[in-house]
């Protein structure tokens, strides 16, 4: 007669269903940290999937340096303030149309601008808003709009400067409503 928790062909029946059990867990747990590891490989040692064509690109300048006379580029040190938020009212439209952006200035590293740009601050933002506000809709929604709303914005900001002029202005936030 059998026991309880046998089987009538035998013992190897009931024995076999755990171990096959832990044999495909433990599968399942080695096929995961393998591809866990693979990821982590792939990710960390090239997370932009370019190598190939970063080192042909950097080969080519390698040349392309030994070839032709080393020119220098001077590259100013450059320092920048962050004007914080402006909302203003858009022309048109009764001014049922608004903008409000981050902007950052930045300038050559110079303590007297600096000091012009911390002291004549409420200045920059007036000519700033001031500028804003003639900007209708079709000005800062078009695709080239952004880059020309800096050159005037840049252009107005210099002229009321007097120990340099601002070279770059930066929006953080950009939104037309």
């Amino acid at each position: 007669m059998p026991k309880n928790n046998e089987t009538p062909q035998g013992k190897g029946i009931k024995k076999n269903k755990p171990k096959k059990k832990i044999l495909l867990i433990l599968l399942i747990i080695l096929v995961v940290l393998a591809s866990s590891a693979a990821g982590w490989y792939f990710f960390f040692k090239n997370p932009s999937g370019n190598t190939g064509e970063v080192k042909k690109a950097s080969e080519k300048t390698s040349v392309e340096e030994k070839k032709a006379p080393a020119k220098k580029t001077v590259e100013v040190e450059s320092e920048k303030l962050d004007l914080g938020e402006v909302v203003v009212n858009l022309a048109g439209n009764g001014g049922g149309h608004y903008l409000r952006l981050k902007v950052v200035i930045e300038y050559p590293k110079d303590k007297a601008l600096a000091k012009e740009l911390k002291d004549r601050q409420h200045q920059v933002m007036d000519t700033l808003i001031s500028t804003l506000r003639t900007k209708t809709l079709a000005d800062v929604s078009s695709a080239g709009s952004v880059e020309e709303l800096k050159k005037s914005l840049l252009q107005e900001i210099n002229k009321n400067l007097k120990t340099g002029d601002i070279t770059a202005i930066y929006f953080t936030d950009f939104l037309v409503q």
